[in-house]
């Protein structure tokens, strides 16, 4: 990975674009506990938070769906996470992904998406690190 010899500068301006996907294509990945954690956060049963929330992923993985705009399903109408204080581990590590580390042009490229990434202070390698690990990279 390319993060051992560069600093990378990232500050989140709550654009939400990270939010945004392909309905066809995309989802939020979810790990073992974190639907639940969603689902008692929003108030939801089961039943509806299962049909109105969730994409199966194979037999027993779920991920949160992405509407047919394009959009998580838990963003609010200004672009803002309504779970914020309960998101997915994929969403508290991004922009710190394996795959937009691998090289200087995945990251760059990804800024195209992020107007976060490339600003702000320089992200310690240690905090990067961490994120990589609660990913399990």
């Amino acid at each position: 990975m390319f993060i051992r010899d560069t600093e990378l500068r990232f500050h989140c301006t709550g654009c939400g674009r990270c939010c945004l996907g392909h309905a066809d294509e995309h989802y939020i990945e979810l790990l073992p506990g974190e639907a639940g954690k969603i689902r008692q956060f929003l108030n939801l049963d089961k039943k509806s938070f299962r049909r109105d929330c969730l994409v199966s992923l194979g037999s027993k993985s779920k991920g949160i769906r992405i509407n047919a705009q394009g959009r998580c399903i838990l963003l609010d109408d200004n672009d803002r996470c309504s779970v914020y204080p309960v998101r997915p581990r994929q969403c508290m590590t991004y922009p710190f992904w394996p795959e937009l580390l691998q090289a200087p042009e995945a990251w760059h490229a990804e800024s195209a998406r992020c107007e976060g990434i490339g600003q702000g202070e320089v992200v310690s390698s240690s905090h990067i690190s961490k994120q990589l690990k609660l990913l399990g990279s």
